[in-house]
């Protein structure tokens, strides 16, 4: 049996490693089908993507990306909470399995510390080996949120371990109304991004036939429109709070207008809508805010089926609030730049996202906690 430090330590590098191979691969399938430059070359453009989706920023030339392709960071995600269950479960000398559940914590903090120690020193190394200093700190940062999460979530599963339970019971409803908020927001901007693909799917067809790209190139392109799908959903869903989305300066994309500048010929941009003012299919996207901001005050009511409605309103607008404000910091997350020009700062706009996702959940949460004190049974 391992050792579950180097389990976790082997782990890490192990997560880092497949994932540079993945972006590396990647990278070499569009090289064999451009022949832009050296297979040298193509890989270390696999490198900077590597590093790109770890949060250090990448360089092509002389342009710098900052925008990070949360696809291909899930990926990343997913190996290291795989390997970071297998270590956990190397753990000696205490029952795991059963009710010690601060055994369970002290096991699960050790591995996630270390895993996360390992991947964030492995990303921050590369990205100064490279010559991106000035993106090291933020790759680290990034690197070790996102091991410290994959981790602990992969090692929880492994022990069956919950949290939660030491919570009191009013509070553990909490997570679990952000969560469905969060799951209604990206499921309606991953509806709204998909009804607009299927709406102009005859533009996203000519600009790929435009591109020539071939079978391999095709490939590649394809991977990396997915490497960055959820950054898209993102975007959409801010668009369906009203906030809208930018690409880059002179555009401006929401459901009450469109403005849209000069852009590059990938495919996903055939999606967006026609530029002017949007029209009344357009504005009923706004609902999803509306439906989030509900579905997080009705996981915290039904925990509180005695409370008077005065509280259940104000629990129910806190609920919408906080899970707001998460989106606003997925919002923050998704944002960055492709480019030094006409992709500069993409992104939802912050303070609008703020604004509209603070007051539309937050309100819509605040009446649907009103009404459910109002209308349920009085308990005996």
């Amino acid at each position: 049996m391992v050792g579950w430090p180097v389990a976790a330590l082997v782990g890490a590098v192990a997560s880092a490693f497949f994932g540079w191979v993945l972006m590396a691969g990647l990278a070499v399938v569009g090289w064999l089908a451009a022949d832009p430059g050296s297979l040298a070359g193509a890989i270390g453009v696999g490198t900077q993507f590597w590093l790109l989706a770890n949060g250090a920023g990448g360089r092509l030339g002389a342009t710098e990306l900052t925008l990070v392709p949360w696809g291909a960071t899930a990926v990343f995600a997913v190996m290291l909470s795989r390997f970071a269950g297998f270590a956990v479960r190397q753990t000696r000398g205490t029952d795991l399995t059963g009710g010690a559940g601060r055994a369970r914590g002290a096991a699960i903090g050790r591995v996630v510390a270390i895993t996360s120690a390992t991947y964030l020193l492995l990303v921050v190394v590369v990205a100064l080996l490279v010559g991106q200093p000035e993106h090291a700190v933020r790759g680290g940062v990034i690197a070790a949120v996102t091991a410290a999460v994959a981790s602990a979530w992969g090692c929880c599963r492994a022990l069956d371990y919950d949290p939660t339970r030491a919570w009191p019971l009013w509070s553990r409803a909490v997570p679990r109304a952000v969560l469905a908020a969060s799951l209604v927001m990206v499921a309606g901007g991953a509806a709204a991004l998909a009804t607009a693909l299927v709406a102009h799917l005859e533009r996203v067809e000519q600009l790929t036939r435009a591109l020539d790209a071939g079978v391999a190139g095709g490939i590649a392109l394809l991977v990396a429109q997915l490497a960055f799908a959820p950054n898209l959903i993102i975007w959409a869903s801010s668009y369906t709070l009203g906030s809208g989305f930018s690409l880059g300066p002179g555009t401006a994309v929401s459901p009450t207008e469109t403005q849209l500048g000069l852009l590059p010929g990938l495919p996903v941009f055939g999606a967006l809508p026609a530029e002017g003012p949007g029209d009344l299919a357009q504005l009923a996207w706004l609902g999803v805010g509306i439906l989030a901001g509900a579905a997080a005050a009705w996981c915290v009511m039904r925990a509180r089926p005695a409370a008077r409605f005065d509280e259940t309103s104000l629990v129910g607008g806190l609920a919408g609030m906080v899970a707001g404000l998460l989106f606003v910091g997925l919002g923050a997350a998704s944002g960055g730049d492709l480019g030094m020009l006409r992709l500069a700062d993409v992104g939802p706009p912050l303070a609008s996202l703020a604004t509209m996702a603070a007051t539309t959940m937050g309100l819509s949460g605040l009446i649907v906690g009103l009404v459910f004190g109002l209308l349920r049974k009085p308990t005996s």
